[in-house]
C-alpha cells in the first residue's frame, strides 16, 4: 500500500521501532532554520490549521499497524512544526485510545508552547523531544529565522509552563553552530535554563554549520560545564 502520511519505521536515540508520521504540507513551520534537513520553509506561519482530517491520518496508522507491523512508538513530526497541525491533539488521543500499548512521541521546536491548548495537546504524548539552542534573542533569530510573532521569551515561558504540567518523558536537545552559539556565555545560559526545566535526558549535537565542526576546546568546555547537571547529558559531537 502507498501511504501519504506514514514515513516508515526507524530507531531514534536508543528507542527502537518508531513509526514516523508526517501530516505537514512541505514545508510549514514557525521557523526557517539555517540547518533544517527539510530545506527552506515554504509556509512561514504561526497559524494552526487542520491540513488533513485526523481520521484520515489515523486510518493510515491503523492500516499499517494491522497489515504491516505494530511499532513500539508512533512519532508525530515531519516537514515542519507538528503543533501547527490543528488536529494534533485529536490524532494523539485516537492513537492512544485504539492502541494503548503503543507510545506516542512528538519532536517539536517548542515555539507554540506558550499557548495553553498546544501544551495540553502535546501533553497527551508519552515522549516529548525538541530543539532549543540559545537563551539570547539575537542568536535565536540568527539560527531559527522565526516568523516575527514568535518571541524567545514566550518560547522559554511556554517551556517552563509545559514542564510544570507534563508528567511524561521530556528529552530536549541543543545543536551548537560553529561561530554562532558555540561560546561560553551561551553554554552558561543554556545550563541554567535546562537545570530549571529538569528533563529526563539532554542531548548535545554538533550542527556542523558551514561544514565546520566544533573545536575540541569548545567540546571540552561543554563537557565541563554540563558535567554537574542533575540529569544525564548525551553528546553527539
Amino acid at each position: 500500500m502507498a501511504y501519504r502520511f506514514v514515513t516508515g519505521v526507524n530507531d531514534l536515540r536508543g528507542l527502537k521501532d518508531i513509526l514516523g508520521i508526517d501530516f505537514s504540507p512541505k514545508k510549514t513551520c514557525t521557523y526557517d532554520c539555517v540547518n533544517c534537513i527539510s530545506g527552506r520553509t515554504n509556509i512561514l506561519t504561526d497559524k494552526r490549521d487542520e491540513f488533513h482530517p485526523p481520521k484520515d491520518v489515523f486510518s493510515e496508522i491503523e492500516t499499517f499497524v494491522n497489515e504491516d507491523h505494530k511499532p513500539n512508538y508512533v512519532l508525530l513530526t515531519g516537514s515542519g512544526e507538528p503543533t501547527l497541525y490543528a488536529g494534533f491533539g485529536r490524532l494523539a488521543r485516537m492513537i492512544k485510545d485504539r492502541f494503548p500499548d503503543i507510545k506516542v512521541m512528538v519532536y517539536s521546536n517548542f515555539s507554540l508552547l506558550d499557548r495553553e491548548e498546544v501544551r495540553h495537546e502535546v501533553g497527551v504524548c508519552d515522549v516529548v523531544g525538541g530543539n532549543f539552542n540559545t537563551v539570547f534573542d539575537d542568536v535565536f533569530r540568527k539560527i531559527y529565522r522565526p516568523i516575527e510573532s514568535i518571541q524567545l521569551q514566550n518560547v522559554m515561558e511556554g517551556l517552563r509552563k509545559f514542564r510544570d504540567e507534563y508528567k511524561g518523558i521530556f528529552e530536549p536537545d541543543t545543536r551548537f553552530f560553529a561561530g554562532i552559539n558555540d561560546n561560553e556565555k551561551n553554554v552558561d545560559g543554556l545550563k541554567d535554563f535546562m537545570k530549571d526545566l529538569g528533563p529526563r535526558k539532554y542531548y548535545i549535537f554538533d550542527a556542523k554549520y558551514g561544514n565546520k565542526p566544533l573545536s575540541p576546546e569548545f567540546i571540552d568546555t561543554l563537557k565541563k560545564k554540563f558535567g554537574d547537571l542533575p540529569f544525564p547529558v548525551e553528546y553527539k559531537v
